[in-house]
């Protein structure tokens, strides 16, 4: 039954975020005369958006590991956090140079709230169901002519792990955890692939888009070349100074000036 109470952003709130981070953005980028990404405001800027940028990360750490009573919420966070540090990260390079290393930094910035935003209004009921953890297979429409005896053997053997992944919970629900990942990584890894093969034999994976998994994929990936960009050129600007000042007066807060 669907909770009323449930927390969620509509299609219609985040196109709103997305035309108020644009609004924001627009005159930053194109109004001249603001900090110098190197300067006390920049790096201010700078500092506190990588930290919202962090949200969406503790948002997959609660949903793996199901430390968070309410995942809808912390999807919320996720869509604030991003569109706000987004925002400020803005701020930070509006006075310096797009076209360096760093710009593709923000370039896959760029495209993760673009296509985070166009999956989940476009694609707004498959996506959320791609992104739920508990998803009965009865929730997709059936081939016409199911193996019903590969199924039940998959069910069975699912069953069986279970028992010594987590012999309370329920087959129909379970997907693993981070917890599950961390203590018992074969266990877990079987057992998806079992689900795997259960969610192809029943059609799931076709009820649910072949487009939406490999955008969500697409999704993970660009988001993982973010943050490994992002700690790159944090190590590289704080220890390598000399070398990202390429021979010129290093004009912001450093740690050691390695590189000159």
């Amino acid at each position: 039954m669907h909770n009323n109470n449930r927390p969620d952003l509509s299609e219609r709130h985040i196109l709103l975020l997305l035309a108020v981070v644009i609004a924001a953005a627009a005159p930053i980028l194109l109004q001249p005369g603001w900090p110098a990404p190197g300067s006390v405001s920049g790096q201010l800027c700078a500092a506190a958006g990588s930290l919202l940028l962090l949200a969406p990360l503790l948002f997959l750490v609660t949903k793996r590991s199901g430390l968070s009573a309410s995942p809808p919420a912390w999807f919320i966070a996720h869509v604030l956090a991003s569109m706000l540090g987004c925002t400020l990260i803005f701020v930070h390079v509006a006075g310096g140079d797009w076209l360096t290393p760093p710009g593709l930094i923000l370039l896959a910035l760029l495209l993760l709230i673009l296509q985070g935003t166009l999956l989940r209004v476009i694609f707004a009921r498959g996506f959320s169901r791609l992104f739920a953890r508990n998803c009965l297979p009865t929730g997709f429409s059936a081939p016409p002519q199911l193996d019903k005896p590969a199924l039940r053997q998959l069910i069975e053997a699912k069953t069986g792990l279970l028992q010594q992944l987590d012999p309370g919970a329920d087959e129909a629900l379970f997907s693993p955890a981070l917890k599950h990942w961390l203590r018992h990584p074969q266990l877990s890894l079987r057992y998806q692939w079992l689900a795997e093969r259960e969610a192809r034999l029943v059609g799931a994976r076709a009820g649910a888009g072949v487009e939406l998994g490999w955008s969500r994929r697409f999704h993970m990936l660009l988001a993982l070349g973010f943050y490994l960009g992002l700690l790159a050129h944090v190590i590289v600007m704080l220890f390598f100074a000399g070398y990202a000042a390429g021979g010129e007066a290093i004009d912001w807060w450093y740690i050691t000036a390695w590189g000159g």
